[in-house]
């Protein structure tokens, strides 16, 4: 182990306890467990030794009376575990484990897919234990997220997942290329100019729009029901917060339109689809699934952390992940629900675990799906079909379920 992995495996040490940090604190309702937190006045007073990483845990047992039993074993299993993942993320990225013909891939094309890999597995672990304890994944997490995946795309645009490129001159067969947002088709052309500032500044403002406090009362009438959501709009205090990201983002997006060099652009632009196409993708599955079973199958928290995702490495694993998603938690649901005979669970980890896997087995993985991809332009007409068969579905299975067993009891 050289030392630059000596260096990676400090930065873990440290990386470990800001994760649980983070876990406590920034949960809609947090919980003073973290030695990091500011202790309220309490009836027992922590040691400096508290503060260790991973080792620190092991010294607060005896708080399980005020705490929980066996409280500090997943803070302590974490602090554990990420160093050593760190360090298999450095090794791997570096081999070009993670990339289509890895071994050509340049070292500084890789050291960026490892940043991308670092931050984001780590937004994800922390959405993931807040949305297990909370069953809700805070913006606080998503929003500086889609942020982040923006800015990495400008600023790192190879960090992004990897695809073999199609033999045209001047690019050879098989060379490794960034993924974009019309993959595994070329780039579309129309794209650098006006059309693409227009659908850039489109996702974004949908983005935005959809992390505003929308309520919509139907009970008396369509015309006061736009009025009451225009008014919870104006009295929301996260509109005039919202309204400033927008319009920061416009001007941002315009002024790389015309600064920055092409190459930067496309990865912005793809950043910008990956929010769009995969926020899409979930937010219309949420609204079909609780137009036909009356009750909310995926929450908005998932909207917005796939398009977290999305914002780091396009609509394409969005949309993979998305669909391998229940196999994850299949096994998982099973084992709750024989235990406490309760079905409901958060779905954000499971997305989570999904997008890990695409991450980790990328080269097997779009290899195989990637002959089943469309163009954009033509994913609307077969999204709104999948829509519409997946609520026919379900409704026919609320109905045969309310005639079997007649109405549901709270």
């Amino acid at each position: 182990m050289g030392l630059f992995e000596i260096g990676l495996l400090l930065f873990g040490l440290m990386l470990g306890p800001f994760i649980n940090f983070a876990i406590y604190s920034f949960a809609y309702f947090p919980r003073v467990i973290s030695p990091w937190q500011s202790q309220p006045a309490e009836i027992y007073k922590r040691k400096w030794s508290a503060k260790l990483p991973i080792v620190g845990w092991l010294f607060r047992r005896e708080e399980s009376v005020h705490l929980g039993r066996l409280f500090w074993l997943r803070p302590f299993l974490i602090e554990l575990a990420t160093p050593m993942a760190i360090v298999f993320l450095y090794r791997n990225c570096m081999a070009g484990a993670f990339t289509p013909g890895g071994s050509v891939v340049g070292v500084g094309t890789l050291g960026q897919q490892f940043v991308a890999f670092t931050l984001l597995i780590t937004l994800m672990t922390v959405a993931s234990f807040i949305d297990f304890d909370e069953r809700t994944i805070p913006d606080l997490i998503t929003i500086p997220g889609t942020i982040l995946g923006l800015l990495g795309a400008v600023f790192l645009p190879d960090w992004r997942m990897q695809e073999l490129a199609f033999p045209a001159f001047p690019v050879l067969v098989g060379d490794p290329v960034p993924l974009q947002a019309n993959s595994p088709d070329r780039w579309s052309a129309i794209w650098n100019g006006s059309s693409g500032l227009f659908l850039g500044l489109l996702f974004w403002s949908l983005w935005c729009f959809g992390m505003a406090d929308r309520r919509w009362i139907n009970r008396r009438g369509l015309k006061k029901a736009v009025d009451y959501f225009f008014e919870g709009l104006r009295r929301s205090p996260s509109t005039r917060m919202l309204f400033g990201l927008w319009l920061v983002g416009v001007v941002c997006l315009i002024v790389a339109y015309m600064a920055v060099a092409p190459m930067r652009w496309e990865a912005l632009l793809s950043s910008l689809f990956g929010i769009g196409l995969g926020g899409m993708l979930v937010w219309g599955f949420r609204i079909v699934a609780h137009w036909a079973m009356g009750q909310e199958a995926l929450g908005f928290g998932d909207v917005t952390l796939m398009a977290m995702i999305g914002s780091f490495f396009g609509w394409q694993i969005v949309w993979i992940a998305f669909f391998l998603a229940p196999f994850f938690g299949l096994v998982f649901v099973v084992m709750v629900w024989v235990i406490t005979r309760d079905n409901a669970t958060p779905f954000g980890p499971y997305l989570c675990a999904a997008t890990l896997y695409c991450m980790l087995d990328w080269v097997n993985l779009w290899g195989t799906c990637s002959v089943w991809f469309l163009p954009p332009h033509l994913l609307f007409p077969i999204f709104l079909g999948l829509l519409i068969a997946l609520g026919v579905m379900l409704w026919l299975i609320q109905t045969i379920k309310f005639l079997l067993l007649g109405p549901r009891r709270h």
